[in-house]
Formats: C-alpha cells, sequence, structure tokens
C-alpha cells in the first residue's frame, strides 16, 4: 500500500471519528433539552394551572400516587405543547379544554412508555355534536387518519361526569388515535403493537357474540367492527374494572398487558403480569438429552443460498484489495482464507439455526455455536410470526421475559411442510400464530 493509499485512510477514518463525535454530541444535547425543558415548565405559571385543573376536575389524577402524580401532569403538558388546538366556535380552545382532552390522552397511555399517538396531531373541538358532511350525521367524536381528532365538549364533559356509566368520549376517541397510530407504523417493533394484534386476534370471537346478544356485558356499538370494539372495550376497562374483571377475566388480562394498567387493583403502571412468577424461560443445554422433542427441525438444503452468496462477494472484494496490495503473499492468503473461514462460521451460526418443541418449551440455537441458545416456556408466549421468503421463513417470536416482552427473531431454512407441522403442534397449545400476516385457527389444519 502506497503513501496515498495510507493518507486516504487515515483522513476517512479521521472524518468518521468526527462525524461520529457530532452524533453523539447531539445526541446528550438533546436529551439534556428534554430535561431543562420540563424543569423550566414545572416553574412557569401554566404547570400550576393545570395542576390545579386537574386536582379539582380529573378523578383518575387523584386517585394517583404521590410519585406518579408530576409525571402525569408532565406527560399532559407534553402532550398538549405537541398538538395543534382548533375550536369551531371560539377564538381559541380554552385550557381547561386543551387540559382535560391531553389528561384523557395521558390516562389511555399512562402505563406505556415508548408509545405515541403518531400523525395526530390536531384536535378539533366543538361545543356540542356537529354535523358531518360525509356520513350526513351527527357526530360526538371522530378520528381521521389525516391526523385529526375531533370532539364535542358538551359529550367529552359528560363522559368524564359520570364515570360508572361505561361511556367516556374523550377515552373512546383516544383509544381510535391510539389503535390507528398502531396500524399506521406498523413497521416499528413496538412491544404494544404486539399486544394490540393479540387483542385484536382474542376479541374476534367476542364481537361476533357481542352481535349476537345485545344485553352482554360490553355495549352493543362495540360490535361494529374491531376498531369500535377496542374503543369500548378502553371505555369499560376504565369505568366498570370489577364487573369487566369477573365477566370477561381473559379479555380484560390482555387489555391491562396491553395498557400496562391494572383499575380493578389501583394500579396505574407496571402491570404484574402473572408470567413474571409462574412460568420461566431458563432452560439448560445440558437437560435437553432428558427430554423427548414433540419435534426437531433442522436447516434444509436452502442454507447453502447464503453460503454461496457469501462466497460470490468475497470473490468480487478480492480484485479491489488486490488492487492495493499488488502482490500477494504467503500471509495475505493466509489472512484472507482465515476470514473467508470465520466469516462462514459467523454466518452459519446466525443462519443455520435449529428449533426445538418440547412439552412446555420452545428451544432454538445454532448448529455452529451454542452460545445463541434461546428457551421460552410455551405458556410465555405472545404470538408467532412466520414470513415466507422464498428459501427461508423469517420468523419473529414475541414473548414475556418477567414482566417485560421481548422478540427473538430467526431466519428458519426449513421446508414448507415442516413449519405447517410445526404451526400445528403450536395451535394445539392454544399460541397464537400468524402466517404470511394471516392468523391461523385449528380448522386450517
Amino acid at each position: 500500500m502506497n503513501k496515498e493509499h495510507i493518507y486516504v485512510t487515515l483522513i476517512f477514518g479521521f472524518g468518521m471519528l468526527i462525524a461520529m463525535a457530532f452524533i453523539v454530541d447531539a445526541y446528550f444535547k438533546f436529551k439534556r433539552s428534554n430535561t431543562i425543558n420540563t424543569k423550566v415548565a414545572r416553574q412557569s405559571a401554566k404547570w400550576k394551572k393545570i395542576k390545579d385543573i386537574l386536582d379539582e376536575q380529573f378523578a383518575y389524577y387523584n386517585h394517583l400516587p404521590n410519585n406518579l402524580k408530576t409525571d402525569f401532569i408532565g406527560r399532559t403538558y407534553h402532550f398538549m405543547q405537541q398538538r395543534e388546538w382548533v375550536s369551531s366556535s371560539q377564538p381559541r380552545v380554552s385550557l381547561l379544554q386543551k387540559t382535560l382532552i391531553s389528561a384523557s390522552a395521558t390516562q389511555l397511555t399512562f402505563g406505556l412508555k415508548h408509545v405515541s399517538f403518531g400523525r395526530f396531531k390536531t384536535i378539533l373541538v366543538h361545543e356540542d355534536a356537529y354535523y358531518n358532511r360525509l356520513t350526513k350525521q351527527y357526530h360526538r367524536g371522530e378520528v381521521n387518519q389525516a391526523g385529526l381528532i375531533v370532539l364535542s365538549w358538551k359529550h367529552f364533559k359528560q363522559g368524564y361526569a359520570d364515570d360508572k356509566d361505561k361511556i367516556n368520549l374523550g377515552l373512546h376517541e383516544m383509544a381510535h388515535a391510539l389503535d390507528l397510530a398502531l396500524h399506521l407504523s406498523e413497521g416499528r417493533r413496538y412491544n404494544v403493537h404486539r399486544l394490540m394484534e393479540k387483542f385484536r386476534q382474542s376479541a374476534f370471537e367476542e364481537i361476533i357474540a357481542l352481535r349476537r346478544k345485545p344485553d352482554a356485558f360490553l355495549r352493543a356499538y362495540g360490535g361494529t367492527n374491531p376498531r369500535e370494539f377496542f374503543s369500548v372495550a378502553v371505555e369499560h376497562f376504565f369505568e366498570a374494572a370489577d364487573d369487566f374483571k369477573s365477566t370477561m377475566p381473559d379479555l380484560y388480562y390482555e387489555l391491562c398487558q396491553l395498557l400496562n394498567q391494572d383499575p380493578s387493583n389501583n394500579i396505574f403502571r407496571g402491570f404484574k403480569s402473572t408470567h413474571a412468577k409462574l412460568f420461566k424461560n431458563t432452560f439448560k443445554t445440558s437437560d435437553l438429552r432428558l427430554y423427548k422433542p414433540k419435534l426437531a427441525l433442522k436447516p434444509n438444503a436452502n442454507i447453502l443460498i447464503p453460503v454461496a452468496t457469501f462466497s460470490f462477494l468475497l470473490f468480487l472484494v478480492i480484485p479491489i484489495v488486490n488492487s492495493f496490495i499488488g502482490h500477494w503473499s504467503n500471509l495475505s492468503k493466509l489472512i484472507t482464507a482465515s476470514s473467508y473461514l470465520l466469516g462462514l462460521l459467523w454466518l452459519l451460526s446466525k443462519k443455520g439455526n435449529q428449533l426445538i418443541l418440547l412439552e412446555t418449551y420452545l428451544i432454538s440455537h445454532s448448529i455452529i455455536s451454542k452460545n445463541d441458545f434461546c428457551s421460552v416456556h410455551l405458556k410465555n408466549v405472545v404470538d408467532i410470526n412466520f414470513v415466507y421468503m422464498l428459501t427461508y421463513y423469517k420468523t419473529e417470536i414475541s414473548y414475556f421475559e418477567g414482566e417485560e416482552i421481548k422478540t427473538k427473531a430467526l431466519s428458519l431454512y426449513f421446508s414448507p411442510a415442516s413449519i405447517k407441522k410445526l404451526e400445528r403442534l403450536l395451535l394445539q397449545q392454544s399460541i397464537k400464530i400468524k402466517h404470511n400476516n394471516r392468523w391461523l385457527k385449528r380448522e386450517d389444519f
């Protein structure tokens, strides 16, 4: 390698270091600015007015323990600041209206950390029910996919005036906004998105039952479609938690998981899943020999495709390296061959996955390295998503690890017949399976 190439490499490396330094500095400045903004806001007159309004008119806030109240005010304040507020009859939306509407959004998501309402940045407030030209009907509220939340202030107040009637316009429309925000951001790996998918799947049969029984626990309007069912369920979840829990315990439990709250036990954040104590995911590699697997799958011949691709890419890189080196010494050849073998082993350790199904565990590990050993108790599985990618199945297993949901991504080079057999056995364990974006049922087999 001549001096010019060395200088170019050094300059490029130095430039990358400077760029990384700027990125890290910008990140910490952003974090500091958020903290400073919150501290400044807490000293403002607006913050104190918001606190007074919540003290006087928001029951959910008053039931919070003191250590959570400041955070509730902060989240309400930030939601309010990040929205454009429009009134159909007044020059501006009052602070009272902004505070209570923002508080309803905070109430719904108070147990969640990293989920926002996405594109829903504009809130239009009407004094009463309003006429919608598209539906040619009077509405009390609606959520538009363009990013608009519309509310009737009269009916919003009525919803919070009686917190036992299971009708709450604010929670209903904010539930729609959250549902749509998750739907429109499917590419992001929100854990709450997975729980929402699980809830929808569990709710399907309840929707059918609700249409047949208008006098059921949930309001009949919930049977209109899955999105209305979720919003109605949220209203009942906060305003009739004890009845919800006794009447529909499974669905209530799934909403507790989804929103990370349990109103029947006054748990406003940090819902304690039974999974945290009952089922452990730890399984020793040495114990495998003591159990007879129900199914053991190994990679098929398609695993050679990524190997061939890797070899071909290396073949393309060699001429470029040759232009820098010029003459290949024995040491250069040894380094290249060793790098190729190490790269091949790394590739096989990542792509060559085995899957073992025991009576109560699903286990995956690499055919090369046992460091990638992962065991999941079947009772902890939230769902499994199989997507066929022509030569392999892109697979994501979401599961409880204590009180958190984790995701294990696998590239499974198995035959379609093997996957189908695995899905059939998993469905028998009542595990929710999605295959190519379609939920499977036992009748499919």
